[in-house]
């Protein structure tokens, strides 16, 4: 009888186990961007085309040009060329470029013809036109033999404005490329690169934005220690790749690359290399395996609060510690601060109490700090921290013992508050 007990506990905890976790496939059929799809102005350079013939194009700077000839459509009165940053392109004399002719460079909208097949002659592939000035165009370049592709804008750099930027540009080409007519910059347009593929995810309760980051930009998304999972909220238009509270990098080692989002953990399974679909397992709880373990010291670390004044977590024979990581973008935050007034009211001389708070604007710390008047630490989010602590993702938080040795992750204030009411 024991025995059979036994063995319907045993299968209970199996089925249990099986429902807390699931796998699932998430089509990607977006292009979205990342945070520095607007930060960094790449300038897409144009330069004459002289008898026919270019000047090879080393990323790095640091081989030699070298000629080519070329084959050019007929029909346009004036012909420049450039380079286009595309790390897919193995092939042809400049690796990680692909050669662009264009077509009446000086007019209104000038034709784009892309070498997609790495042959030199552009007169078999097809042509698209460039914008006038402050206006955009976006294109989907894919290479002839593999079908790999790149969405990339291109934005016509003004006319008026910029007049230093633009002098500053002029320089460095005439400096760094003496054996090239840099066409000017009024005749160059700003290159923007879509590496994030997207999707939506919904688990529980909770909906929101899943992604697949190309960081090398070669077209693959799925490559260990380069490309990253990434996750949005759902009105979010731009993913954080390098912000670990939004991001894993992909890693050959499985389990290694998850996001804790709202209590549950989504991990990486698999992908596709042109980043179509992405599989997660869910598990509806969170791990601290990246961690500092139980019981050993959580480091020293500075922080600044809301009204910009630093300061720092610093060893207490008589103060614990509850360190919150939120945002108001998590479904438990009203709940959540609430319950952080409550744990400091009733725990003022045994508990310290610090909020890390996410905003998506700067100033709306300060005014949540003006307005909510709280009586605990609130600070600024801090990326840098987050990474030493292995925070990765929200809501989240750590509860220590006395002189930092942490006692226990992933607990909500409710559940400090109850935990520590029923010690007292």
């Amino acid at each position: 009888m024991k025995k059979i007990l036994l063995y319907l506990l045993m299968s209970l905890c199996s089925t249990l186990f099986v429902c807390a976790q699931q796998k699932t496939r998430v089509w990607l059929n977006e292009v979205a961007r990342d945070d520095k799809f607007d930060r960094i102005n790449m300038n897409f350079a144009v330069f004459e085309l002289t008898n026919d013939t270019i000047l090879t194009w080393d990323f790095e700077g640091t081989k030699e040009a070298k000629p080519l000839a070329i084959k050019k459509p007929a029909g346009y009165r004036h012909y420049g060329y450039g380079y286009l940053w595309f790390g897919a392109n193995k092939s042809g004399k400049s690796p990680g470029m692909l050669t662009i002719l264009i077509g009446n460079p000086y007019d209104k909208n000038p034709a784009f013809i892309a070498d997609v097949n790495n042959n030199n002659d552009f007169t078999d592939d097809s042509i698209r036109y460039l914008p006038w000035r402050n206006d955009s165009v976006e294109f989907n370049i894919c290479l002839s033999e593999t079908q790999v592709c790149n969405r990339v804008k291109f934005t016509r750099h003004p006319y008026n404005g910029k007049f230093a930027y633009k002098e500053l540009m002029n320089e460095f080409y005439a400096m760094n490329y003496p054996n090239r007519k840099f066409l000017g910059m009024e005749h160059c347009y700003r290159e923007q690169h879509y590496q994030t593929k997207a999707g939506y995810l919904a688990s529980g309760n909770d909906s929101f934005r899943i992604a697949l980051y190309d960081a090398n930009n070669n077209g693959v998304y799925n490559e260990s220690d380069t490309d990253y999972m990434v996750v949005a909220h759902l009105n979010d238009t731009v993913f954080y790749p390098f912000d670990d509270l939004y991001s894993s990098i992909i890693s050959k080692t499985k389990g290694n690359c998850f996001i804790d989002k709202n209590g549950s953990q989504f991990t990486y399974i698999t992908a596709a290399s042109q980043g179509d679909w992405l599989e997660v397992e869910i598990n509806d709880q969170t791990t601290n395996e990246a961690q500092i373990k139980l019981g050993k010291k959580l480091p020293k670390f500075k922080y600044i609060n809301w009204k910009g004044e630093k300061g720092k977590l610093k060893p207490s024979r008589k103060m614990a510690w509850y360190i919150y990581f939120g945002s108001p973008l998590t479904p438990t935050f009203t709940e959540d601060t609430a319950y952080l007034r409550k744990l400091r009211d009733s725990n003022n001389n045994k508990l310290m109490v610090i909020g890390f708070i996410e905003f998506s604007k700067s100033y709306e710390l300060s005014v949540f700090g003006q307005f909510g008047k709280p009586n605990w630490i609130l600070a600024n989010k801090d990326k840098y921290l987050n990474k030493s602590l292995g925070i990765k993702g929200l809501p989240s938080s750590i509860l220590t013992y006395k002189k930092r040795r942490v006692r226990a992750y992933h607990l909500s204030p409710k559940e400090v508050f109850e935990l520590l009411s029923k010690e007292n």
